[in-house]
Order: structure tokens, then sequence, then C-alpha cells
């Protein structure tokens, strides 16, 4: 069975970055769940004296930025190695990239209180 771009994409990506940072690498596995980069921004983002509800709502925002680590490594990919993919790989990506990421960071926005609007919307034009 031939291989599509979304396959041919993800093993491109991955090469590169384990070119890049080894096995750390890893944590950019869409499949795997980042727990400890997670974590991290659990932390950070409710302090050491965090109530309970503080910690599980800094949970619910390290989760919208980290679900979508295989999206950015691609978009990061692309900026260092944009000669490394093809037409096709490109397309399927930036599909996946704009499915699966725009909703989470929508979803962090909102959970850390910040207003979301699209500020690029020109209602007035008709396309």
């Amino acid at each position: 069975m031939p291989e599509d771009a979304h396959d041919s994409v993800r093993k491109k990506v991955e090469s590169i970055f384990k070119e890049l940072a080894g096995e750390r690498a890893d944590t950019l596995d869409g499949g795997k769940l980042p727990a400890g980069i997670t974590s991290a921004i659990t932390a950070a983002l409710s302090g050491p004296d965090a109530s309970k509800e503080q910690v599980l709502h800094a949970d619910q925002i390290a989760f919208h930025l980290t679900d979508w680590n295989s999206d950015a490594a691609f978009i990061v990919a692309l900026h260092l190695f944009p000669e490394r993919f093809t037409q096709e790989e490109i397309e399927a990506a930036v599909d996946m990239f704009l499915i699966h990421v725009p909703n989470h960071i929508v979803a962090a926005a909102r959970l850390a209180g910040h207003p979301v609007e699209d500020i690029f919307s020109d209602d007035d034009k008709v396309g």
C-alpha cells in the first residue's frame, strides 16, 4: 500500500527532530501525551500555593497547549527545512494543523481569561 502525504509528512517531521534533538524528539509524537511538559506548564501557571481547583484549571490550560505537539513540530520543521517537504505533504499537514490547533488555542486563551475574537475578519468583504 503506498504511503500517503499524511504518513510521509509525519515521518519527515519525526526524522528532522530526531536529527536535531535526539531522544527529546519523542515529546513531539502526537500519539503520546507529553505528561512532563503538561506538568511543567500546570505547575508554572498554578503556583506553589494553589488550591486544587486552581491546579485543575491550570492543567486544563496545559492540556490545550500541549495536545498539538506534533502539529507544532510540523510548523517548526517547515520553517527550518521547507525544501524537505512536497507540496502534497505541506497541504496535508497544514490541513491537519488547521483542523486540530485553533480550537485548542481558543480554549486555552479563554481558560486563561483572555478574550478571543477574529481580529482578521472583514465582514464587509464577500469572498
